[in-house]
């Protein structure tokens, strides 16, 4: 009876099998961790892909031996005899004992020189013009998880002498951006990489593997991608409500193209012009102003330091994703993605799961019709717009 349910089922299984193992397949996946475009990605691919024959070959040496076995010693209830019965043999427990352990030693040798070399990193410096002068910056960035985003914050003075146990009561830093890491190519970029909250995972598995981000520690871990591009990342440790709606995206660019970026990126604000980006700038500092901040603006601390900081919005428009990576700034022509952005105003909770009566996520501001027109009006000042052809790279479905 066994056997003859065994073979109705097996072909179904098998299907379910294929079907699983065909929904795990694309060709353009933004999370896939088989194409590496960095030296640490490909160390962990170098490792992976002999590791991953050794556990074939072992796979179908159980398998058929299940099998064989299986097949050889069927009961087929033709009587009631039983097989011969073995108790033991010294020379087989010996093999499939000895053979798995020399197996599992020769993977771990190479598990732990990977692992070495992943956590090491070289003393490097970059060339950054700096309040007319030039600097040289050690490529490090700060990387904070938060329910529910990525924060990113650049001491271009270094990280010596900067306490960042507490990431709730950071010091100001140079540069604070959300969602993007932006990055020079080709050169390895050290983080140190902590949470305000509770356990996150930031993983970017085109330039490398995953790093948990834990409250009341820093733990470093290094980035570099070969060419400029963008690089699609993904919070890996369950955070709560909207983790699997926190994203993160590296923008790799050209040395030049980074060097314009830091100094837009170092500039304050620009004051509003039109009735209506001052009348969103009343608007900002009444409401928005408790949490969220703009260099130039509100930058005089407090809610930088006590907000359990949201999003700073200095260059907002110089991003292309918001609201933890998952709402896209711009349309692919280039325009401003105003109908998201009026939704996420108006009713941000509607959009994006969050707690935000425990100052995780925005709140509903209440705001009416004319103020979204007005605060939108102003936040298309903060920033400029990245090229069409980073907008496009950077888009999310």
């Amino acid at each position: 009876m066994i056997s003859e349910r065994l073979r109705r089922r097996g072909p179904l299984a098998l299907v379910a099998v294929l079907l699983a193992f065909l929904t795990g397949c694309a060709s353009d996946a933004e999370l896939d961790t088989l194409n590496p475009q960095g030296p640490s990605a490909r160390q962990i691919d170098a490792l992976f892909d002999p590791v991953f024959y050794v556990a074939i070959v072992v796979f179908i040496f159980v398998f058929a031996g299940t099998f064989i076995i299986w097949w050889r010693f069927r009961d087929n209830h033709d009587d009631e005899t039983f097989p011969n019965q073995i108790h033991g043999d010294t020379r087989l427990e010996l093999l499939w004992t000895i053979v798995p352990t020399l197996i599992l030693v020769v993977i771990s040798v190479f598990t732990l020189t990977t692992l070495r070399s992943l956590n090491s990193t070289e003393a490097n410096a970059f060339a950054l013009e700096v309040d007319g002068g030039v600097t040289q910056w050690e490529p490090e960035v700060v990387v904070v998880g938060q329910q529910w985003w990525w924060e990113f914050r650049y001491y271009l003075n270094g990280l010596d002498g900067v306490d960042l146990t507490d990431a709730r009561h950071l010091p100001p830093a140079d540069i604070v951006t959300a969602g993007q890491m932006v990055i020079p190519a080709g050169e390895e970029i050290e983080l140190a990489v902590t949470s305000r909250d509770v356990i996150h995972s930031f993983w970017i598995p085109a330039l490398n593997g995953k790093k948990d981000a834990a409250p009341g520690r820093v733990h470093p871990w290094k980035l570099e991608a070969d060419e400029p591009g963008v690089y699609f990342g993904q919070c890996t440790e369950f955070c709560g409500l909207s983790h699997s709606r926190m994203r993160m995206q590296v923008v790799a660019m050209t040395p030049d193209d980074f060097r314009a970026w830091i100094e837009e990126q170092l500039q304050p604000a620009a004051e509003p012009v039109e009735a209506a980006a001052q009348r969103g700038q009343e608007i900002y500092e009444t409401q928005c102003a408790r949490c969220h901040v703009i260099d130039g603006f509100n930058d005089n601390g407090g809610a930088d330091l006590v907000s359990n900081a949201a999003p700073n919005l200095t260059h907002l428009m110089s991003r292309t994703t918001y609201a933890g990576g998952i709402f896209n700034m711009y349309e692919p022509n280039g325009s401003l993605d105003r109908t998201q952005l009026e939704a996420w105003l108006r009713n941000s909770p509607a959009e994006k799961p969050a707690y935000a009566e425990g100052r995780r996520g925005m709140p509903a501001m209440g705001l009416d019709e004319g103020q979204i027109d007005d605060v939108v009006a102003y936040l298309v000042t903060l920033g400029q717009k990245p090229s069409l052809d980073i907008i496009a790279a950077t888009e999310v479905e």
